[in-house]
């Protein structure tokens, strides 16, 4: 957890519940009232071409079956309609839309790279360059490479202390990078661009900027895969994506390794002075200074100023900003057992469930290169015995630290090589495939691979092949890399609690839950999310998956769903057959009487149509009946969203001996601030979990309740989430999102790849696995 640094004379720092927290945005001063026209317009397909036909002349925003028009400048077509004074206090939306159009006009020097909202580029900030000028590295192709800060001004509806709607301008930062080279400069400089993704230098109207991924350049001509178009482009039309992975890749052959750990570190600083807290918050100052210089014109004899810093704070009984209570680590089911953190709550207590865990004597299949035959030897026992009073963190092992009578080793040799020919998938399956024939139940599974063979992509990749058998098998499995098992033991101590972890939770188990409210019969937490199945980032959405994870209300994983595979069109009818069969189950198991109080949460990662949130409460009340008290709340829980907390009074924790901090301007994790009567926003990331002096300021969680959500305690809901974040059985550290969230999207990014392997059925996750954590 987040402490609260003492400042330099000793004194304890402000408490967090009366701090004040900058935002990254400034107030717009709008006109108390706006007059517009307005018109039935019941369907809103329609309005693209309205807007066309008065293009220049009026502002159209169509809202609630109403189309609204606000003229723009004299003259062009006459509009039919009611004339109306809207109070922008009581009625925001059209303002905020209008002024994030006439944004552009408020930097007219920038061209924009979106023009909602208006996104652009600095123009006298070059890092590249700038980072080499640093270390001195040169070559002829490194002119074609650019690293530029990207700014987005965002407009959004907010709430003060009074509970006002007011309108914010928010300044976010990111980097742009981008890669000019032509194709054949750098093959032909000994750079492999091989299956790196490549886009459009000019796309024309209508066509996708992403193209696929190289196969082979032979001169005027690029062959691409993964395009559902053509497979043959101009090489002059085309250029590499600019990634972070395409930048390491071509860098890193370009200069050597050597050279370019040096290039990324002098890249990390120049970014570093955009992007950690006290950098952040000076740039943010400078733009709201740039943008009050003159008003911003949004229609005919109508101004928007730009006014101060948006700042959260608590006055009188307005109450803005607060600090969630720290979440407590539960280890016995009556909560007597807790502490506030969970590798010492864990060691000291043992896990959750450790007097009802079924498999005392779990046999663990170990798959791997036979060359490395002493060094797995080596790290299992470690694993299992742990390394010795030396090394406290890892101690005791994972027989004792879990209650376990012992741990069998299944071990299974793979004739394989890091230079051999050839597919190594093929040697890992036949030799499991082998060794499980061979008779014993099997209860999970370790591959160990070499970390040239675990990058390998899709269908090559020995551990997406592997996992696809085991798990058809209902067998759960984990990964582990070579250079990881064979680390020295200093840091090898805190790999084993989170692969120990990740362990004894894919055998069922549960190493802790967290403290919940007891005061209703039931509660279910619910993940919804979606695994787009298009087999390519460069092809369109075409087969879609639903994933929704449940959760009783103290933490406890109940079971997982994966939804038969559809169109995009059918999706929510699948979701909701998927949905309705999972709360059926939990009815049945759970015991629900008639009169019991019922609460129903659901989590989600992106917004949901009001529509689809209303039949999803439909069929949720309609899944369990009458007889009960239901409960329900909707929540969006999002990193996507354009909101930074900047805490002036946080100094941050040291780094080492470098004479830097890391965290500094970050607040403490827990932390809650109000910006509307269903938004929160939360910071989770903070203090220890900050890992570098260069890490950017991080971004709190945006907490988003349904309006028409029938529970509906705001509060409650965000430090559950909070709570949420802490239970992660991949690590012993807080996740950056809940699991509902968090393991929904680690489910997606599996099945992504195991649908490359031509056997795999998900099937088996639906029945043998539903109850398994087999994707952690």
């Amino acid at each position: 957890m987040h402490g609260h640094p003492a400042s330099p004379d000793g004194s304890p720092v402000t408490p967090t519940s009366t701090r004040r927290l900058f935002t990254n945005g400034f107030e717009l001063k709008t006109p108390e009232v706006v007059e517009v026209i307005v018109r039935e317009w019941s369907d809103p397909s329609e309005v693209k071409i309205e807007r066309q036909r008065m293009d220049g002349y009026w502002f159209l925003h169509w809202f609630g079956g109403q189309l609204h028009y606000l003229r723009l400048k004299p003259g062009g077509p006459n509009v039919q309609g009611k004339s109306v004074e809207i109070e922008t206090a009581r009625h925001p939306w059209l303002l905020r839309s209008r002024v994030e159009d006439a944004m552009e006009s408020a930097l007219p020097k920038y061209s924009a790279l979106r023009k909602r909202p208006f996104t652009f580029l600095a123009q006298k900030s070059e890092l590249l360059e700038l980072a080499r000028s640093q270390v001195g590295d040169s070559h002829p192709l490194l002119e074609t490479f650019r690293i530029s800060p990207r700014f987005v001004i965002s407009t959004k509806i907010y709430e003060d202390a009074d509970g006002r709607a007011k309108i914010g301008a928010f300044v976010s930062i990111g980097m742009r990078y981008d890669i000019d080279t032509d194709l054949a400069d750098l093959a032909q400089s000994g750079v492999d661009i091989t299956g790196m993704y490549v886009v459009r230098r000019d796309p024309q109207h209508g066509e996708r900027r992403l193209v696929g991924r190289v196969r082979r350049v032979d001169g005027d001509w690029t062959h691409v895969f993964e395009n559902a178009e053509d497979d043959v482009f101009k090489t002059g039309e085309l250029k590499l994506e600019g990634s972070k992975e395409n930048f390491s890749r071509c860098l890193t052959s370009l200069l050597g390794p050597f050279h370019y750990r040096k290039l990324h570190s002098a890249i990390d600083d120049e970014e570093a002075k955009f992007r950690i807290g006290p950098s952040f918050d000076r740039v943010v100052e400078q733009m709201g200074e740039f943008l009050r210089k003159k008003p911003i014109r949004i229609a005919q004899n109508l101004e928007v100023d730009v006014g101060d810093r948006i700042v959260l704070s608590n006055s009188g009984a307005a109450r803005s900003v607060y600090q969630a209570p720290v979440v407590e680590y539960v280890f016995d089911r009556t909560g007597a057992k807790s502490h506030e953190f969970a590798w010492a709550g864990l060691t000291r207590n043992g896990p959750y469930d450790r007097s009802s865990f079924a498999k005392k004597s779990p046999r663990i299949l170990v798959a791997f290169p036979s060359p490395v035959q002493s060094k797995v030897e080596s790290f299992l026992r470690a694993f299992r015995d742990g390394l010795g009073t030396e090394f406290h963190s890892y101690s005791t092992g994972f027989r004792d630290l879990f209650g376990l009578v012992g741990v069998e080793f299944v071990l299974c040799p793979v004739n394989v090589n890091v230079g051999d020919p050839g597919s190594p998938q093929k040697a890992y399956r036949t030799a499991m495939e082998e060794r499980i024939a061979s008779g014993g139940d099997i209860d999970g599974g370790i591959v160990v691979l070499f970390d040239e063979h675990a990058f390998l992509p899709g269908n090559d990749n020995p551990y997406v092949q592997t996992k696809a058998l085991l798990l058809t098998l209902a067998i759960p499995t984990q990964e582990l890399r070579l250079s990881t098992m064979a680390a020295e033991p200093r840091s090898l101590q805190y790999t084993l609690q989170n692969f120990a972890v990740a362990m004894y939770a894919k055998l069922n188990g549960v190493p802790w839950t967290v403290n919940h409210d007891k005061a209703i019969n039931d509660e279910l937490v619910v993940g919804m999310g979606v695994a787009e199945l298009s087999g390519s980032r460069a092809h369109k959405r075409q087969r879609l998956v639903g994933i929704t994870t449940v959760f009783s209300g103290d933490g406890t994983y109940l079971l997982g769903d994966v939804s038969r595979k559809c169109s995009y069109e059918d999706h929510a009818d699948a979701v909701r057959a998927s949905l309705l069969g999972v709360l059926q189950t939990l009815k049945r198991r759970n015991n629900w009487l008639p009169g019991d109080t019922v609460r129903v949460i659901f989590h989600a990662n992106k917004p949901l149509k009001r529509v689809d949130i209303a039949r999803v409460a439909f069929d949720c009340a309609k899944a369990v009946g009458g007889e009960q008290n239901i409960q329900m709340a909707f929540v969006t829980v999002s990193h996507d969203h354009p909101f930074s907390l900047v805490d002036k009074q946080e100094r941050g924790l040291p780094v080492g001996k470098s004479g830097k901090s890391k965290g500094v301007y970050a607040p403490p994790r827990g932390t809650i601030a109000r910006i509307g009567p269903f938004t929160r926003l939360l910071c989770v990331n903070a203090g220890k979990l900050i890992k570098r002096a260069n890490t950017p300021l991080p971004t709190p969680l945006l907490i988003s309740l349904h309006p028409d959500s029938t529970f509906r305690d705001v509060d409650y809901l965000t430090e559950q989430a909070l709570k949420f974040t802490s239970l992660s059985w991949r690590s012993v550290l807080p996740a950056g999102s809940p699991v509902t969230i968090y393991y929904s999207e680690r489910i997606a990014e599996l099945l992504g790849r195991l649908r490359e392997v031509p056997d795999w059925s998900p099937s088996a996750l639906n029945v043998k696995l539903r109850w398994s954590r087999w994707f952690l």
